[in-house]
């Protein structure tokens, strides 16, 4: 009898481990082009509605011409905005104005301040010659973030002055802030890495593991591409293109051991906007259910 309830016991502990070894906190969003656009769901509160309704843990909110209308939609629906994504110039004014304000409006939210940095005919993609009033800007931005107790990602985005994740790890070095890191787009890192570059994506991706806020991911093609539209290989619906985005999710996730936010990029995506949600949503199922049950 002693050994039944022993056995019992142990079976008991084994089970309650593993539920909790393999439990997925990672809070699964979308950016805002999965459904702007859409003549049904054709303003901020039908949009947060929908996103809501359909499984999402939040919705990114879209530059500050944006914010207050999805400000206002994600107040009445009680979801989250996941990041806010914020436009950098490198001439005057440089920032938006209202930014300071909009950031003290997000206080106690989870929301991420994810900047992007635009380049200029003086100061071309990854050229590093406006590095120093960069680091003054996101300096300036983390300032305000951190009154509001808010992250900031900064966002490489391919043609942009920061366009490669090697260039955004170097300025967050020298920031040198807690509240100061970047984020992973899976469709931006293709469109600017080699296919020797690829093939170092784990090593990489572990160098920047102590400064990763947020990671976007897509469908794509691991390809070099030939396209005219680099987004026709580089942005694909979620489950879709050769290139293996469990697999990332999985290192990311499970061996990196990472609870960051995850997010889905559907820019340039053709077709039905809110078939699209709801297939998005149910290949995030099925790869959350496969990483809570793999080995």
């Amino acid at each position: 009898m002693a050994l039944r309830i022993q056995f019992l016991f142990l079976f008991w502990i084994g089970c309650v481990t593993i539920a909790l070894a393999q439990k997925i906190k990672n809070d699964f969003f979308t950016l805002h082009n999965i459904i702007r656009g859409d003549s049904t769901y054709n303003t901020f509160d039908k949009q947060v509605e929908f996103i809501k309704k359909s499984g999402f843990d939040g919705i990114e909110i879209n530059q500050t011409q944006s914010f207050e209308g999805m400000k206002a939609a994600l107040d009445k629906h009680q979801f989250t905005g996941s990041y806010f994504y914020v436009r950098i110039e490198l001439k005057e004014p440089y920032i938006d104005k209202r930014l300071e304000q909009y950031i003290q409006q997000l206080k106690g939210s989870k929301t991420i301040i994810a900047p992007f940095i635009i380049a200029t005919a003086s100061f071309k993609p990854s050229s590093h010659e406006a590095d120093t009033l960069a680091v003054r800007l996101l300096t300036q931005i983390s300032d305000w973030a951190k009154a509001s107790g808010l992250q900031v990602a900064l966002y490489p985005h391919h043609g942009f002055y920061v366009e490669r994740t090697d260039h955004a790890l170097t300025l967050i070095k020298q920031i040198n802030r807690k509240n100061v890191g970047l984020t992973f787009n899976l469709c931006h890192w293709l469109a600017t890495t080699s296919n020797s570059e690829r093939l170092a994506l784990k090593p990489h991706l572990k160098e920047l593991k102590p400064y990763l806020k947020m990671v976007t991911i897509c469908g794509a093609n691991d390809v070099i591409t030939q396209q005219k539209t680099i987004w026709d290989d580089y942005i694909l619906p979620l489950g879709s293109g050769s290139f293996d985005t469990y697999g990332l999710l999985k290192y990311i996730i499970k061996d990196l051991k990472m609870s960051v936010p995850i997010g889905v990029q559907c820019y340039n995506i053709k077709g039905d906007k809110p078939l699209l949600v709801q297939n998005t949503i149910s290949v995030w199922k099925e790869y959350k259910n496969r990483l809570e049950n793999e080995k």
